[in-house]
């Protein structure tokens, strides 16, 4: 992980684009979930996020850190912390070559890492920007998945953001989904520079689904996690 961030560091001279926000979300987690809900339900989350672009590749990566009013449903703590770093590498940059055909305008090697307070897992595959009607950003990556919590499997992430309707609406999201489960998060956001004629504010809500495979396990054996976040997010 060490080196990973010092390559971060050492490709932030070669940055082309980047951009940086903060995201204010609350809701009600009151599923079977031991991720993500809570005893009794209510939970605050604030979310940093960042995204950069440089000649070889790109890097994104986020931290959660969420307070839970009351505690956690199967672990007796009030607060969670949890994390990914993604950075790829620009195939068709780095091997002189034009990949690029009909949909697909890049490919890269692809990796990541997830990590929480008991949680790790290492992400290797291969990704890709595609060319969509009607989204700004659509893409995939296609990983194999090592963790020390479950079994190694193989996940697939589309994520995307829509073009503004009337200047002022857009979708932006993420699926990961493996053979054993499910996690959507689709962000509903209202830019709101036209109407408080505030740059780079947007107010909404975050639509959060996860379900997991039945598992052998004492807490529960059907997991879903179903809800509906208020959210504030602030970006440069």
């Amino acid at each position: 992980m060490k080196k990973l961030l010092l390559s971060a560091l050492l490709l932030s001279n070669l940055v082309a684009f980047s951009t940086t926000n903060i995201q204010l979300l609350y809701g009600t987690f009151d599923g079977n979930s031991y991720v993500y809900d809570t005893k009794n339900g209510a939970k605050t989350t604030f979310t940093l996020e960042h995204y950069s672009a440089f000649e070889y590749g790109d890097i994104y990566g986020f931290i959660d850190y969420s307070v839970a009013d009351d505690e956690f449903k199967y672990h007796n703590s009030k607060t969670d912390t949890y994390g990914e770093f993604s950075p790829r590498l620009n195939l068709s940059k780095i091997t002189s070559t034009n990949l690029s055909f009909s949909i697909i305008k890049q490919v890269y090697l692809a990796y990541q890492y997830n990590a929480s307070n008991t949680y790790n897992a290492n992400l290797i595959g291969l990704g890709s920007d595609l060319s969509v009607y009607g989204f700004d950003v659509f893409g995939l990556n296609a990983y194999k998945k090592y963790q020390n919590i479950g079994e190694e499997t193989y996940q697939l992430s589309p994520y995307y953001k829509t073009k503004k309707i009337s200047d002022i609406f857009f979708i932006d999201g993420f699926i990961d989904w493996t053979e054993y489960d499910f996690l959507t998060q689709n962000q509903f956001l209202f830019d709101m520079k036209r109407p408080l004629k505030v740059e780079n504010l947007f107010i909404g809500a975050e639509w959060h689904y996860y379900k997991q495979k039945p598992l052998n396990l004492n807490f529960n054996s059907r997991v879903e996690s179903n809800t509906l976040q208020a959210m504030i997010k602030y970006s440069w």
